[in-house]
């Protein structure tokens, strides 16, 4: 726990004002010169400056323990005069708090020789890293959501996303999340914010930097200058820097010297401010000293750019890789003297390494506050047996952010955290949508089971073996009044099934011949709850994608079914798709790609005469003109090839073909030409199994001619 020495009231946004004598829990020490603190007396969470307070002799445990409650409450108070809703701010210092609060009960049942052995002398103390942040704007904190004050106004925190941190050379370190004032920016070929390279000692030996406040004195000493953004100036040479001015004798009682009053802009603004408020370019590299020694440019440039880019403009992870090409390749036409290091740096771009050793991406920060915070309401929902409706809107805004972040950030951060701890975030969603009732909120997660899905093979893999089809496919047959949660439940539902991966045994239980016998009445009857007569095709690609994992035709739960049900939209539906040459089970690119689903689904039906005889002989007619166009137009070694032979094989088979013989002479044409096709050494060994595959299906066809 801290006390403040002094008394501070300043114009800077987002900072804390209290008298002297107060106590202070502290939450994050942002930076050497700023710390995330909370008033002991009434919860109030904002900034302090560190010189102001010193620290006390800790206090027993429940006072902090009431201390952090206030603070608490208070931005529980905060968020109902906003309806009831926490933005990411208060969410975050909530997580702080909180964070907080189960360290100090840990350290208050310990025993004393632990406390010997290393536990901090202040319960307030949080164990934080001290660490500065990288001159490159990342820090390991959560970004602007862990660091910035509640007390800041909106518009301060939407102003101050515009700005970019870029790293000065004669700064100490670059802080992103140092609380900055707001205003209308003078032209500058690229503003930046910088801090003051002044360091802040201990005692009354501060360094005095340039500030805009007047602080009151309330002792016989006075209280040291309040820290601030100033202007630095660049160095000679061979001196020492001069980013400060000279130290005064501590004992001088002065104040801290002003700043000089800048030049009036030539564009009005809306707030005046000093000199040292404005934000200050980098030095150009067109003014670096010929021949000067260059150093090498970091292979990661290209991907703290991007996370720059993302962090401060919300544009996608692949929007933000065009913007910092283009304005890179902007830059190397414009500066043809750094042209090699521009090169470099597009270079980076192509590698996609990751960010430097140490440093950790906003998104990957969010994620992990979001499954941990989600899998803590799953636990609370466990320990109560009905729906506690006032965290409807939190949970939401957790799912929302969720999902975008899934949709938007870089795929292998967002794949790393969903199979981190053998899949323990994907399986707490589903095992929270499985108790989760309220319609909005399962809509959310169905959204995001679905972003898992297009992230990769494993994630689906993942899903198909957990609970979450067999809940899914309830859903369908017991909740049809829904139209548009059925519709992202039979969306997910074939993503899971899509890749063709055998079901566990137990799945049958639901995914039964009753769930194939709804499936196949909505695709031919349609259904009440359902306008907009999207559900048919829906469910068709549903009943598709789940054919993929059978490979016996005679013990097949869907041909079975086909074989009692008069499904003539479903077969019309089926040779629509055939003719446009679309798989709509087919969504993502992983590997390896499942077979052709309209394809596998038709080859399943002729395998047998009683299946084959759900299409009509014209509909079969234009079926065998599709099959033979394919086989004649496709190339040697292309797959589909192989599984167009495949079907034509099994219409000979299981109907009256050689009755009417349709297309025969340019079946035997092409199969002619297949057989004549000539090994060519150069091409890959899945070209030439599948062309060798070809001819013997060849060979089939014409014995069964």
């Amino acid at each position: 726990m801290y006390r403040s020495l002094y008394a501070f009231r300043s114009a800077e946004p987002n900072s804390l004002h209290f008298a002297a004598g107060e106590s202070f829990l502290i939450l994050e020490r942002s930076n050497k010169h700023w710390w995330l603190g909370s008033r002991c007396s009434s919860g109030e969470t904002g900034y302090i400056p560190a010189s102001y307070i010193e620290k006390i002799q800790a206090p027993e445990q429940d006072e902090v323990l009431q201390s952090i409650d206030r603070a608490i409450e208070g931005i529980h108070n905060v968020a109902l005069k906003n309806g009831g809703k926490y933005n990411l701010e208060q969410r975050d210092v909530l997580q702080k708090l909180i964070h907080h609060r189960k360290e100090t009960l840990a350290r208050r049942s310990s025993s004393s020789a632990s406390h010997k052995q290393g536990l901090p002398s202040s319960s307030s103390e949080i164990s934080l890293s001290q660490t500065p942040p990288p001159p490159n704007g990342l820090t390991r904190d959560y970004g602007r959501q862990g660091s910035m004050p509640l007390s800041g106004s909106m518009d301060n925190m939407q102003g101050e996303q515009g700005f970019y941190q870029v790293a000065h050379p004669h700064s100490a370190h670059l802080n992103p999340d140092v609380p900055s004032r707001v205003s209308s920016l003078p032209p500058s070929p690229a503003p930046s914010l910088t801090i003051s390279t002044t360091s802040i000692e201990s005692g009354s030996s501060h360094s005095p930097v340039s500030s805009d406040v007047s602080l009151p004195s309330v002792s016989s000493t006075p209280p040291p200058p309040v820290p601030s953004r100033v202007k630095p100036t660049a160095p000679p040479l061979d001196g020492p820097p001069s980013d400060s001015p000279p130290q005064p004798a501590p004992g001088k009682k002065s104040p801290a010297p002003q700043p000089p009053q800048p030049t009036p802009p030539s564009q009005p603004v809306v707030e005046e401010l000093p000199e040292s408020e404005w934000p200050v370019a980098p030095p150009s590299v067109a003014e670096s000293p010929p021949g000067s020694p260059t150093t090498p440019v970091p292979m990661t440039i290209g991907a703290e750019l991007i996370e720059l880019v993302r962090k401060n403009t919300s544009l996608s992870y692949e929007l933000s890789r065009v913007a910092v090409g283009v304005v890179v390749g902007h830059l190397q036409t414009a500066l043809p003297q750094a042209s090699s290091a521009l090169e470099q740096v597009l270079l980076s771009l192509d590698l996609g390494a990751g960010l430097p050793q140490g440093q950790v991406c906003h998104d990957e920060q969010r994620l992990e506050v979001i499954f941990s915070d989600l899998a803590r309401h799953r636990d609370d929902s466990q320990q109560r047996s009905w729906a506690l409706h006032e965290d409807h809107a939190l949970i939401a805004c957790y799912l929302e952010e969720l999902l975008k972040i899934l949709t938007d950030a870089d795929p292998e951060v967002c794949k790393r955290l969903c199979k981190a701890n053998d899949y323990e975030n994907v399986q707490s969603l589903v095992s929270y949508y499985q108790m989760e009732h309220r319609v909005s909120l399962r809509l959310l997660l169905l959204k995001v089971f679905g972003a898992m899905c297009s992230l990769d093979a494993a994630l689906i893999s993942n899903l198909l073996n957990s609970i979450l089809p067999m809940e899914l496919a309830r859903d369908l047959q017991t909740d049809t009044q829904e139209h548009q949660k059925m519709c992202y439940t039979a969306l997910v539902l074939t993503m899971i099934f899509s890749m063709g991966e055998q079901v566990p045994y137990h799945h049958y239980e639901h995914l039964n011949a009753s769930f194939v016998e709804f499936l196949l009445g909505v695709v031919e009857d349609g259904l009440p709850s359902d306008p907009t007569e999207q559900l048919p095709d829906i469910f068709l690609n549903l009943v598709l994608s789940f054919n993929l994992h059978h490979t016996a035709p005679s013990n097949n739960v869907i041909m079975q079914e086909l074989k009692k049900k008069n499904v003539k939209i479903l077969s019309e539906k089926v040779l629509l798709l055939l003719n446009r040459g679309d798989d709509p089970v087919c969504m993502f690119k992983h590997t390896p790609p499942a077979p052709h689903a309209v394809l596998k689904f038709l080859q399943d039906v002729f395998a047998n005469r009683e299946t084959a005889d759900i299409f009509y002989r014209t509909d079969m007619m234009v079926m065998i003109d599709i099959a033979v166009r394919q086989i004649s137009d496709l190339s040697p070694g292309d797959k589909l090839r192989m599984e167009y032979l495949s079907l034509m094989h099994s219409i000979m088979r299981s109907t009256d073909y050689l009755e009417h013989q349709h297309r025969l002479s340019d079946l035997q044409g092409a199969l002619q030409r297949i057989l004549r096709e000539e090994e060519d050494p150069g091409e890959d060994e899945g070209s030439a199994t599948a062309k060798q595959m070809d001819k013997e299906k060849c060979d089939t066809c014409k014995k069964n001619l």
